[in-house]
């Protein structure tokens, strides 16, 4: 299968993402197993990935995010990436060149793979800051997962 071939059958996929953002003028209190269960829902057969937002503003984003699957590469032009792996295990393959790159969103592209990137493990407890503009990749093995907890800043 040709890589622009596999680009399109990831991009195709059906991800799952739940709005839980609340005013920020209350508290809000959200269970893990509320979490874990609208996580699960969002993992239907064939699904990307899994995500809950739980804050957006102008000046960050947080969200938790349950892969199954390997994704794209990725480049944020204007967010850095801050990760924090709860579950599972995953690689992820930093810098190099983002192969075919393309425009899918102001400020973000999408590529079918990396070439000449870093791979680093991550697991349970690991952090990850990915600077805005550094192309990366997260490679989940196949039958594995990975749940974390994603912080996005401006540069």
């Amino acid at each position: 299968m040709s890589m622009t071939l596999a680009a399109i059958i990831l991009a195709a996929l059906p991800f799952s993402a739940v709005d839980k953002t609340g005013p920020d003028t209350a508290v809000r209190h959200l269970t893990g197993k509320e979490l874990g269960e609208t996580l699960q829902k969002g993992m239907t057969p064939g699904a990307l990935y899994s995500q809950v937002l739980l804050a957006k503003h102008d000046s960050y984003e947080i969200h938790i995010t349950v892969r199954n699957k390997s994704g794209m590469a990725e480049i944020h032009d204007n967010w850095n990436d801050h990760i924090f792996i709860q579950e599972g295990r995953a690689s992820f393959i930093i810098g190099g060149i983002a192969v075919d790159a393309k425009v899918t969103a102001p400020g973000e592209k999408r590529g079918t793979e990396i070439k000449g990137g870093t791979t680093m493990v991550v697991q349970p407890g690991d952090y990850l800051f990915i600077p805005a503009g550094t192309p990366h990749q997260m490679i989940v093995e196949p039958g594995r997962r990975a749940q974390f907890i994603g912080l996005r800043t401006p540069k």
